[in-house]
């Protein structure tokens, strides 16, 4: 056998190894999707995928380790559909902000799967099982999914007093419950992301506008209150 031969095949063998390795990582994704961690089952992803159990434990040693791989998958998918690398080298604006918030929540609405996986790493806390594995991806879950805020405030004239880890954990989980009832509205009431996107952009220019004015009116003093 001539030397371009085995590299041809050994080529080939690895192909067939990432096409394989990729179709499981696939089935696996719309199952953990649909049914949770603890719910999917390892019988049923072979049965998607086509394959035996043995090959699925070839390719990963465990459920736990399948479930990391699809979670790498969503993370990947997330950023290059958010394109944090196209994000501005300047002072964002605030509707370049509302932009990113907006991507984010098409990808999410046209990935349902990948958003009910990755809501199970925000929330692992209320699953022991989850808990003790997915911390990692819960951190670059979250950096994921605050960069775009992360960087407006690095570079807005932000009140020096402020504490921005502080205003970044409060923004977030703002945004996040706006989201959460946008994406809530089409997965469960099933109406037109249409109707649902007028919800979500109201709901971000809203808490947006807050973020910088506050709510307050200009110049209240509480020290003026009357009983």
């Amino acid at each position: 056998m001539t030397e371009s031969l085995i590299k041809r095949e050994h080529h080939s063998e690895i192909t067939k190894s990432k096409v394989s390795r990729q179709k499981i990582i696939d089935a696996a994704l719309k199952e953990f999707g649909q049914h949770g961690y603890e719910g999917a089952s390892t019988n049923q992803i072979c049965l998607s995928a086509g394959i035996s159990k043995g090959l699925l434990y070839h390719y990963f040693k465990s459920k736990e380790n399948l479930f990391l791989a699809v979670c790498d998958q969503c993370l990947q998918d997330l950023e290059e559909a958010l394109s944090f690398g196209n994000l501005p080298y300047r002072v964002i604006t605030t509707g370049e902000l509302f932009a990113f918030f907006r991507k984010q929540a098409d990808f999410y609405s046209a990935h349902p799967n990948h958003y009910h996986i990755l809501s199970q790493i925000a929330t692992s806390g209320r699953s022991e099982v989850l808990e003790g594995f997915v911390s990692e991806k819960r951190r670059r879950y979250r950096e994921q999914g605050s960069v775009a805020m992360r960087l407006f405030l690095s570079r807005s004239p932000v009140r020096p007093e402020i504490d921005k880890e502080l205003a970044l954990e409060l923004i977030m989980g703002i945004t996040d419950n706006i989201q959460s009832r946008y994406l809530d509205m089409i997965f469960r009431q099933q109406i037109s992301i249409d109707m649902a996107l007028d919800t979500l952009e109201k709901g971000l220019q809203a808490a947006i506008d807050i973020i910088l004015h506050g709510i307050l009116q200009p110049g209240y003093d509480e020290g003026d209150k009357r009983e």
